[in-house]
């Protein structure tokens, strides 16, 4: 057979999405759309069905090599001929931790299938044979016709084809999508917001799609009329996304283009990327090593129980019995030791760590420190005069400054009786990192809304070569109405203000006041300034702006929008001015008597209606139409002060008013402020006709449109006038100063990366004091490659000694031009002296190098590194660090929604990290140390048995005290050491960054001291056995029916001195108690008296263990015995700590006895980080 006749079953991709047909009079028998498929829109985010839960959930939890080693060894203890304990010491701890691990599954699962539900059985209007009726969701096919009504979620992705709003506008809420709470405009195409709704319904059409992707801001497509095969192209300004709503609008008819899995977000709906700690690392080669120890006991058992079979037990009459070939024997030995010692690894400790890490994880998302409250309540300069409100609360009356261009303040209080709180807590998303939180070494943090409250107020503004500092005082205003030399100038400023922006307006229904929503604060607060000077942005639609100029209500046509990007960095609005031409036609003079007469003038308004004539004595009746004549076409834009000088005119780029504005620029960065260049450029209507051509043609286009349409846009933004500068202040939040210079003691080293100018940067750098005088700083700011190289190693010679690499402190400044330079050439020498910095500024950076930046950072010198941010454009950051920080803030959920933890404030970042992180490494590290010694110090008595036994794989403990050790008798102390342990009370650490250096280099759970704590469990098995053995040596016990107890009341005594001398060790290694711990530790002993008693009154455990160790207690020589060997093995234990803490204590140490020495003044001194 040829190759090429081989067919191949694979899945096709494919190569394009099927054309979807709009046909009249379709009914649900006939509509073609189904036969195409077209995704089901029944969204399942669930992990399993009722059906396969079991089975599926059972292969996920036997892919951990844990549970398939404890089922290995539940098959041997099976096999009853080479098995020494029963199958239910194994089965019944496994069945315990796969219970509990579905359980935890089913229920995360049964939340999600809850989510689901909701939104398949959500009800909307759906036109099926010939009417709307209301389908539910996940009925909804491609094809459907489909009404959205006010307030109410998009189910799919649809195309809208009109609306109620003027020209098939309508406000959509992405905060679902991309996180950001303010409207968004759309627009029905005017093909299609044209047609009458029954028009629409009759449509006899085709529209082509693009095939389904994840890219939220993108989509192409073909409409296509069958009636004539006239066509239009659609682009993403149609397509309504399913998880966003409809705001502010009464109803739109869209067309279902994507449903299901084909839909956007659904696309979007990714696992994270998968992140573990280093304990998690270290506790996976730990167990590795402890089953490697197992093994060469099982080996050395395996020898010695070989050899007393064929050297001893041959040639004992009393032992005879049939003997097996000598490889038969070692198999059978071999596997017999390895079932005996398997419980020297712990079992339920995988899932012990779960649970432990997602109370963990509650107990972060419950602080209260960690909190915000949001009152809806801050003082904001917007307008003069401003409005005085009265609030009472709690019987008190005060004055709250509301400022009516503040968006947030519209759900204050309506009511105008009591301010609405709002308590808002973090959230955790990955709990696997709690304790890597104390392990960070960088944080590398964005500027703006995450420093800063991203709460834009505008400052100050430079104006003809003027700086003005009072524009929300209406300086600008008054030098309007005073007629200064500025005069012009300033009204071209708010004129670009007002205009040339993305914002949407609100307006109160009850009050008339306008409010401004927009993606960007800051041009929320270039509106507010406008307004406030009396310059008003009313509204805008598809085809005209409309403002108010000091009352007087003017209109431009709208002819094309140029908007900001991360690339462009810059927005421009393309106008034309109109104005009013009174025309006179068709004078008339008609006397009315002799004496009198009336003059009357008809005027007619825009849409023709006739205005009412004033009253006079002569009626002369003369005609007057309205109109508009064509004005100015003007080009207004806005940008980055980098981007926009380089596109003023030649002319401008030589004159002195750019000099002034560059030396105002320089002096607001310095300030910290932000700042915008305003240009506008007037357009000839010859120029702006041969552009709209080409503008119209490249919009159409299918393939490379953005490319065409971007490239027109940078034809025409040349050749600028300079208009003006803004400065905008982004205030510091609360504490942000306070927490770097905290995490800078604790030996953390923060890199701030931000887009702003070099000045601006490091003017922030000082205000949140992550520069302080008295350290140099390195500033690297180079052109070309060689000359960072050259900076960079300069550096190195002046502040890194060559001989003994003693670093002097430093800091550095770097720009993105710099590092594009550094990640290509020079990152070996530049992480030479950054690693050695204090801290690092990064300005003018693409988000792109920021991710870069962490990567580098991460890679070369593999310290835990941790990102922080706000915004979309720190989402590669925070998913490239081990550990990313996202911010609950202005620019939407994005950063919060790719984290592993969310945050309200930067500054609780301090008590997370060395509060939450830190107790978090401090419970876990010794939840699991405990684990490993329990059951090594318990079941090594086993081995050391067999030196006793004749090696005969014969065990000491009863089977039920086996099977019930790790999930009953000591299950509960290293569950709530996890919970509750504290080194130090968390009052002492706000005041004492150095504590957390103590647990920044992982040394609790370093194999070093995960080794001594075996060591401390062999010794103590030592104890138990030999102590055991040196005691009851030549003085049996006789017991109740006069017969030597023998091995049943031996492993009785040892099980009881072993439990109780394994939980007072608990005891001593808890530092902080509660009434619950206390529950915990003396109830667990309580547990086993309980377990040891049913297990000695079963009369099914004659002649094993019945009334064994009922007897026992009868028995002075038990109490005894249990005194003497607790004491032999706790007092070393004791004593080691005592003497260390009093002749090498630790810092922690110090201040725990400070502490509790001063008590009761902590008591009244707490403070929050």
């Amino acid at each position: 057979m040829k190759l090429e006749n081989l067919k191949i079953r694979r899945k096709k991709a494919r190569p394009s999405y099927p054309i979807i047909e709009i046909r009249p009079n379709k009914t649900t028998e006939t509509d073609v759309n189904k036969s195409k498929g077209f995704k089901s829109n029944d969204i399942s985010t669930t992990k399993y069905t009722r059906y396969n839960f079991i089975f599926k959930n059972l292969f996920e939890q036997f892919k951990r090599i844990t549970n398939i080693y404890f089922a290995a060894i539940c098959v041997i203890t099976l096999i009853p001929q080479v098995s020494p304990l029963s199958p239910v010491t194994s089965l019944l701890p496994l069945i315990f931790v796969l219970v509990v691990t579905a359980l935890k599954e089913a229920f995360e699962d049964y939340r999600r299938y809850k989510a689901d539900k909701t939104s398949n059985y959500a009800q909307y209007q759906v036109f099926r044979d010939g009417s709307f009726r209301l389908i539910k969701s996940k009925d909804i096919s491609v094809g459907d016709f489909i009404r959205i009504d006010n307030d109410q979620a998009f189910p799919s992705d649809i195309l809208v084809l009109s609306s109620n709003l003027e020209d098939g506008i309508c406000y959509v809420e992405t905060s679902q999508l991309d996180g950001e709470t303010n409207l968004k405009l759309f627009k029905a195409a005017k093909e299609t917001n044209s047609l009458t709704q029954e028009q629409l319904l009759d449509l006899n059409a085709n529209i082509e799609c693009e095939l389904p992707n994840n890219n939220l801001y993108k989509f192409k497509g073909k409409f296509t009329f069958q009636n004539d095969n006239s066509t239009f192209s659609l682009s993403e300004k149609q397509l309504m996304l399913r998880g966003a709503r409809l705001r502010n609008t009464h109803f739109i008819i869209g067309i279902v283009l994507y449903c299901g899995k084909d839909t956007k977000l659904s696309l979007n709906q990714k696992n994270p990327p998968s992140k573990f700690s280093t304990i998690e690392t270290r506790l996976g080669r730990s167990v590795i090593g402890i089953f490697c120890f197992k093994v060469i006991l099982v080996i050395i058992a395996t020898i010695f129980s070989s050899l007393f079979e064929f050297n001893t037990a041959r040639d004992s009459w009393y032992l005879r019995s049939a003997f097996d070939s000598l490889g038969f024997t070692i198999v059978k030995n071999f596997v017999s030791y390895f079932a005996i010692l398997s419980f020297l690894i712990p079992m339920s400790l995988m899932v012990t760590l779960e649970v432990v890490k997602v109370s963990q994880a509650k107990y972060m998302e419950w602080d209260v420190n960690m909190s915000y409250k949001e009152n809806k309540k801050y003082e904001k300069q917007i307008e003069q005069p401003q409005e005085q409100l009265k609030i009472k609360n709690e019987n008190k009356t005060t004055t709250t400054t509301i400022s009516n261009g503040d968006i947030e303040l519209s759900n204050i209080v309506a009511k105008k009786e009591k301010t609405t709180t709002i308590n808002k807590y973090m959230s955790v998303k990955n709990s696997n990192l709690n304790d890597e939180l104390a392990l960070i070494k960088y944080i590398f943090s964005d500027k703006t809304g995450t420093l800063t409250e991203n709460r834009m107020l505008f400052s100050k503004c430079s104006i003809n070569g003027t700086c003005f500092d009072g524009a929300m005082n209406q300086q600008l205003l008054d030098e309007i109405t005073s007629k200064t030399k500025n005069e012009e100038s300033i009204r071209e400023f708010l004129l670009n203000m007002s205009l040339c922006h993305a914002a949407i307006s609100d307006v109160n229904e009850e009050t008339g006041k306008i409010t401004y929503q927009s993606q960007s604060p800051d041009e929320i607060a270039l509106c507010d300034c406008a307004k406030v000077n009396q310059f008003e942005f009313i509204n805008r639609s598809s085809t005209h702006a409309q403002i108010r100029v000091m009352g007087q209500d003017k209109q431009y046509q709208l002819l094309a929008i140029m908007e900001f990007s991360s690339d462009r960095r810059r927005m421009s609005i393309l106008l034309r001015e109109e104005e009013d031409d009174i025309d006179l036609t068709i004078p008339l003079e008609t006397p009315t008597d002799d004496s009198t007469t009336t003059t009357t003038a008809t005027t007619t308004d825009i849409d023709g209606n006739l205005l009412p004539p004033p009253p006079s004595t002569t009626t002369t009746t003369t005609t007057t139409t309205l109109k508009k004549k064509k004005g100015k076409i003007i080009l207004y834009s806005k940008g980055a002060d980098s981007i926009m000088m380089e596109r003023l005119s030649e002319e401008e780029s030589k004159s002195e008013l750019l000099e002034q504005t560059k030396e105002h620029i320089s002096h607001f960065s310095r300030e910290g402020l932000r700042t915008l260049i305003l240009a506008k450029r007037e357009i000839s209507e010859e120029e702006y006709s041969n552009w709209s051509q080409q503008y119209h043609e490249a919009s159409t286009l299918i393939t490379d449109r953005e490319a065409e349409m971007e490239r027109l846009n940078d034809q025409i933004e040349r050749g600028f006038k300079l208009v003006g500068c803004t400065a905008i202040e982004d205030k510091l939040q609360d504490g942000v100063p306070e927490t770097i210079d905290y995490l800078l003691k604790a030996n953390i080293k923060v890199w701030i990366i931000t887009g702003d100018k070099q000045e601006t940067a490091i003017n922030i750098g000082y205000s949140c004091k992550l520069l302080v005088p008295e350290i140099p700083i390195i500033i690297i700011n180079a052109e070309t490659t060689e000359e960072c190289g050259t900076q960079i190693k300069r550096a190195i010679e002046n502040f890194i000694d060559p001989e003994t690499q003693v670093d002097k402190k430093v800091s550095m400044v770097i720009n993105g031009e710099s590092l594009t330079f550094v990640l290509k050439d020079h990152s070996a020498d530049f992480l030479k002296i950054a690693a050695k910095c204090h801290s690092v500024v990064a300005c003018r950076v693409t988000p792109l190098q920021k991710a870069l930046i962490v990567r580098l950072v991460k890679k070369s010198t593999k310290e835990v590194c941790l990102s922080i941010g706000d915004g979309a454009n720190d989402v590669s950051m925070i998913q490239e660090a081990h550990i990313g920080v996202g911010i609950f803030g202005n620019e939407g959920t994005q950063a919060a929604r790719a984290s592993d933890y969310a945050l309200l404030r930067f500054r609780h970042l301090a008590r997370l990290i060395t509060v939450h992180g830190r107790y978090s490494m401090v419970r876990n590290s010794l939840c699991i140390k405990y684990s490993f010694y329990k059951n090594m110090a318990f079941f090594l008595c086993q081995f050391w048995f067999s030196i006793y036994s004749g090696w005969t794989a014969m065990t000491l403990y009863d089977s039920w005290i086996v099977t019930t050790f790790n999930i009953l008798m000591t299950s509960v102390p290293p569950y709530f050491i996890a919970l509750f342990e504290k080194d130090v009370n968390e009052k002492i650490i706000p005041k004492n960054p150095h504590l957390f250096k103590e647990v920044q280099d992982c040394h609790l759970f370093q194999y070093r001291s995960i080794l001594n704590w075996l060591i401390g469990a062999l010794y103590h098995s030592v104890v138990f056995f030999f102590g055991l053995y040196f005691f009851l040596d030549g003085g049996d016990i006789v017991n109740q029916w006069g017969r030597i107890g023998g091995k049943e009341l031996a492993g009785s005594f040892c099980a009881t001195f072993a439990v109780l001398s394994i939980l007072l060790k608990a005891a001593i290694e808890i530092k902080h108690w509660n009434f619950i711990v206390h529950i915990g530790i003396w109830g667990s002993v309580v547990v086993y008296l309980v377990i040891s008693l049913v297990d000695s009154s079963i009369i099914t455990q004659i002649p094993n263990m019945y009334w064994v160790f009922i007897y026992a207690l009868h028995l002075l020589k038990f109490y005894v015995m249990v005194i003497i060997m607790i004491f032999i093995a706790l007092v070393p234990d004791f004593t080691f700590k005592f003497v260390r803490r009093h002749l090498s204590p630790t810092n922690s140490n110090i201040e725990q006895e400070k502490y509790i020495l001063n008590r009761g003044k902590n008591d009244n001194d707490e403070e929050e980080i």
